[in-house]
C-alpha cells in the first residue's frame, strides 16, 4: 500500500511540474512579441550597464565673458559678481568662445597638444563606450568629442557651463582647464582684432598728418636757410620800425632845413652839411622801402611765401591735433569695449563616478520600449477590430 502511495504522488508531481512548464510555455508564447520587443532589449542594456560599462568621471567648470565696461541696472548673479553677465555684445562673445570650445580647431589642437585620442581609448574602457578608432579621422573624433565635452549658456546670468566626461578623473580635469585656458586666449584674439580695427585707422590718420606736418617744417627750415632769414614776420617789423625812424628823422631833417633857409645862406657850411643830411636821410628811406616793398626779393615778397607756409603748417598742425583726439578716444573706446574671461568655478579633480547613470538609463529604455510596444498593440488591435 505505501508503494503504491509513493508512486502515485511522485506521479501528480510529475504531472504538476509538467503543467507549470507548460503554463510557463503557454505565457511566454502569448506574450513572445511584449518579451522580445520590451523585457529582452531591457535585460541586454542592463547587463552591458552594470557588468560591462566603463566608468566615466566629470570634470566641470563655470565661466563668464564681460566687458570691461560698466552697466548700470545689473542684477542678480551680476551685482554679486560686481560686473554686468547678461549684457547683448557679452553674450555674443560667449557663444563664439563656445562655438570655439567645440570647433575642429579646438579638437585639433588637443589632439595635437593633449593627447586627446589617448584619453578616449584609456586601457580597460569597455569597447562601446570608448573612442573606436587608434587613428580617426577628423570628422569621427569631432562627434565622439562633442558627446564627451558640453558647454551651456544660462541665458539670465550669462554663465557658462562646462562639463567634461573621461575614463579617468586626471583627463577630465586637464581638459577642462585647457579649454578655458584656450577660451582666454580666443577671447584675447577677439580683443586684438577689435582694437586694430579701431585704433588702426585713426592711428594711419595721425601718421598722415605728422609725416605733411614734417614735410611742412622741412619746407620752412630750407626756405629760412634760402632767404637768410628766420622769421621774415618779424623782419618785416623791424624794417617797418627802422622806415619809420628814418621818415620821422627825415621830416626832422627837412623842418630844419627850411628853417635855415630863411636866415643862413644856400652856400654856407651849416647849410650845406644840413642839405647832405636830408639827401642822405633821402637815400636811407628810399632804400629800406625799396627793400621792404619793392620787386625782387623784397621783405614782402618773402613774407607772402613764408606766410603761405605758416598757414599750411596750421591747418595741418590742427589735422595733427584732431586726429592725436581722435586716436585717444579710439584708444579709449577700445579698452572700454575689452573681453575678459573670468573663472567663476575652476575645473575640480573628480572623485566618484557618477556616470553613466546606469539606472535613469535602464528604466529609460524600458519606459520608451513599453510606451513603444503599448502605442504598437493598441493600434494593431486598432486594425483588428475595423478588419471584423
Amino acid at each position: 500500500m505505501h508503494g503504491i502511495a509513493i508512486a502515485k504522488n511522485r506521479a501528480d508531481r510529475a504531472r504538476s511540474k509538467a503543467g507549470l512548464w507548460q503554463r510557463v510555455k503557454a505565457g511566454i508564447l502569448a506574450n513572445s512579441f511584449f518579451i522580445g520587443f520590451v523585457i529582452l532589449p531591457t535585460l541586454i542594456v542592463a547587463v552591458y550597464y552594470l557588468c560591462f560599462a566603463s566608468d566615466q568621471y566629470e570634470s566641470s567648470a563655470d565661466y563668464v565673458v564681460r566687458r570691461a565696461e560698466n552697466s548700470v541696472g545689473s542684477e542678480g548673479m551680476g551685482q554679486i559678481l560686481g560686473f554686468s553677465l547678461g549684457s547683448s555684445a557679452s553674450s555674443s562673445e560667449a557663444y563664439v568662445v563656445q562655438q570655439y570650445l567645440l570647433s575642429h580647431d579646438a579638437v585639433d589642437r588637443l589632439r595635437k597638444e593633449d593627447n586627446l585620442v589617448g584619453m578616449f581609448r584609456r586601457p580597460g574602457t569597455d569597447w562601446i563606450s570608448r573612442l573606436w578608432f587608434a587613428n580617426p579621422k577628423p570628422e569621427t573624433l569631432l562627434k565622439y568629442y562633442r558627446k564627451q565635452v558640453t558647454l551651456q549658456q544660462d541665458e539670465t546670468s550669462g554663465i557658462t557651463h562646462l562639463q567634461v566626461h573621461t575614463f579617468r578623473p586626471e583627463d577630465s580635469r586637464e581638459i577642462a582647464a585647457k579649454l578655458l585656458q584656450m577660451g582666454e586666449e580666443q577671447i584675447n584674439q577677439i580683443n586684438q582684432r577689435t582694437y586694430i580695427d579701431q585704433v588702426a585707422n585713426a592711428q594711419r590718420e595721425l601718421d598722415e598728418a605728422n609725416r605733411q606736418l614734417a614735410d611742412v617744417q622741412v619746407k620752412m627750415t630750407s626756405y629760412r636757410r634760402g632767404t637768410q632769414d628766420i622769421d621774415p614776420t618779424d623782419s618785416g617789423r623791424a624794417q617797418v620800425s627802422m622806415v619809420t625812424g628814418l621818415t620821422a628823422n627825415l621830416v626832422a631833417a627837412r623842418a630844419k632845413l627850411q628853417a635855415m633857409a630863411g636866415v643862413v645862406s644856400p652856400v654856407s657850411p651849416q647849410y650845406q652839411a644840413m642839405a647832405k643830411q636830408v639827401h642822405a636821410l633821402e637815400t636811407q628811406v628810399n632804400s629800406q622801402a625799396a627793400e621792404m616793398a619793392g620787386p625782387g626779393h623784397s621783405i614782402a615778397n618773402r613774407l607772402g611765401d613764408f606766410e603761405q607756409l605758416v598757414v599750411k603748417r596750421d591747418q595741418i598742425a590742427k589735422v595733427y591735433a584732431a586726429a592725436a583726439v581722435q586716436l585717444e578716444q579710439a584708444k579709449a573706446e577700445a579698452k572700454r569695449k575689452q573681453l575678459y574671461l573670468i573663472k567663476v568655478v575652476a575645473p575640480n579633480m573628480p572623485v566618484k563616478s557618477e556616470y553613466p547613470k546606469r539606472g535613469i538609463i535602464i528604466l529609460e529604455v524600458f519606459a520608451s520600449l513599453f510606451f513603444a510596444y503599448a502605442i504598437g498593440w493598441l493600434l494593431w488591435a486598432g486594425v483588428k477590430e475595423h478588419a471584423l
